[in-house]
């Protein structure tokens, strides 16, 4: 596979994993799925808002990623449509 569809793909994944963790906890899908699959101590627990805090700073540092692939990404296409000898001076 081509290293920038490689590139882009890995942008897309960490983007919209790091959209869903910043934004999810702090909505009622969260707490609607929380006490339906863990009605115990745990559930409880994920409830909390510094555990819905330490979710959603997973997720922004999934943006902050997706960040950094997609500056790897915007220089590696310039990169290609640049001639060989573009930057250098006659």
């Amino acid at each position: 596979m081509d290293t920038r569809i490689r590139t882009a793909l890995l942008l897309y994944a960490f983007a919209i994993v790091g959209l869903f963790l910043l934004v999810a906890p702090w909505t009622g899908v969260w707490s609607q799925a929380i006490v339906g699959l863990l009605p115990t101590r745990l559930g409880r627990l994920a409830l909390d808002g510094w555990v819905r805090g330490i979710v959603s700073g997973l997720g922004a540092l999934n943006l902050a990623v997706a960040f950094q692939v997609a500056i790897e990404l915007w220089r590696e296409m310039h990169r290609a449509g640049r001639p060989p000898d573009a930057g250098s001076p006659s």
